[in-house]
C-alpha cells in the first residue's frame, strides 16, 4: 500500500469525529433558530438529527426537552431532562425545567423533590421558593406553601404573582385580612390583572365587606374576567 494513500486515510479517520461534532452543532444551531421563531415541532426534528450523531449531547437533550415542553409533551420532556441529569446531575436549569414538567403532569411530590434538591446548593432564588410554594399549595400543604412564599417575597418583593399566590394561601388558611393585603400589593405592582381583583373580592365577601367586594368584581369584569358578571348578578344586588 502506498505511503501517500495511508496518510490520506489517516487524515480522514482523524477528521471524522470533528466533522460529526460540527454537524451535531449545526443541527442544534438550526433547531434553536426554529424554536426562537415559534416552531418547536420543526426544532425537534433538528435536535433529533443532532442526537442521532451524538446521543449524549447535553445541549441537544436540554433543548429537545424544552421543545417537548413547549409542545405540552411533558412526559417526553421529563425523559430528556432525566437523561441529561444522569450525565450531568449539576445542571440546574434541567432540574428546574424537569420540576416544571412534573408540575404540569400533576406529579407535585416529584416536582418538590427536584426543586428541593436544587435548593440544597443555592437557597437564594426567589423563583425556587415561589415554585415550590405553588407545589405545596396544589397538595393542600398551605402552611408549607405560606413559608415558601414568605421566603420568595423576601428575596423578590417586586413579583406581583408571588403576592397573589401568598394571598390565595392566606385565603385557604382563613386569614382573609392578610389575603386582602397581599392581593392589594399584587394590584399595586400589576394593576391590570383581573384575577387579583376577583380573588380580593372573594376575601372581602368572606369578611362581609360586600361593597368593596362588588367594586372589585366590577373591576375584574372590566379587565375581562369571564366569571365576574355571574357573581355580580348573584351577589351584588
Amino acid at each position: 500500500m502506498q505511503k501517500s494513500f495511508l496518510l490520506t486515510l489517516l487524515a480522514f479517520l482523524i477528521a471524522v469525529p470533528v466533522i460529526s461534532q460540527t454537524t451535531a452543532s449545526s443541527w442544534i444551531a438550526s433547531g434553536k433558530k426554529k424554536h426562537e421563531k415559534g416552531s418547536p415541532e420543526a426544532a425537534l426534528k433538528d435536535y433529533n438529527k443532532a442526537l442521532e450523531i451524538e446521543k449524549n449531547n447535553l445541549d441537544a437533550l436540554y433543548l429537545r426537552g424544552n421543545a417537548w415542553f413547549d409542545m405540552a409533551r411533558y412526559d417526553k420532556a421529563v425523559e430528556d431532562y432525566s437523561q441529561l441529569l444522569a450525565l450531568n446531575g449539576n445542571n440546574r436549569d434541567a432540574i428546574f425545567n424537569r420540576a416544571n414538567a412534573y408540575y404540569e403532569l400533576e406529579k407535585y411530590d416529584l416536582a418538590i423533590a427536584d426543586i428541593t434538591g436544587a435548593m440544597e446548593t443555592d437557597q437564594h432564588s426567589a423563583d425556587d421558593y415561589i415554585f415550590r410554594g405553588n407545589c405545596y399549595y396544589k397538595i393542600s400543604q398551605y402552611k408549607l406553601a405560606l413559608d415558601d412564599f414568605d421566603k420568595g417575597i423576601a428575596l423578590d418583593e417586586g413579583n406581583p404573582d408571588a403576592w397573589y399566590d401568598r394571598g390565595n394561601t392566606q385565603y385557604m388558611l382563613g386569614n382573609f385580612r392578610e389575603a386582602i393585603d397581599d392581593f392589594t400589593r399584587a394590584i399595586v405592582l400589576q394593576e391590570g390583572t383581573f384575577d387579583y381583583y376577583f380573588n380580593r373580592a372573594l376575601a372581602y365577601f368572606s369578611l362581609e365587606m360586600d361593597d368593596k367586594a362588588c367594586y372589585d368584581l366590577e373591576r375584574a369584569k372590566e379587565l375581562g374576567d369571564p366569571d365576574a358578571g355571574d357573581y355580580i348578578r348573584e351577589l351584588c344586588k
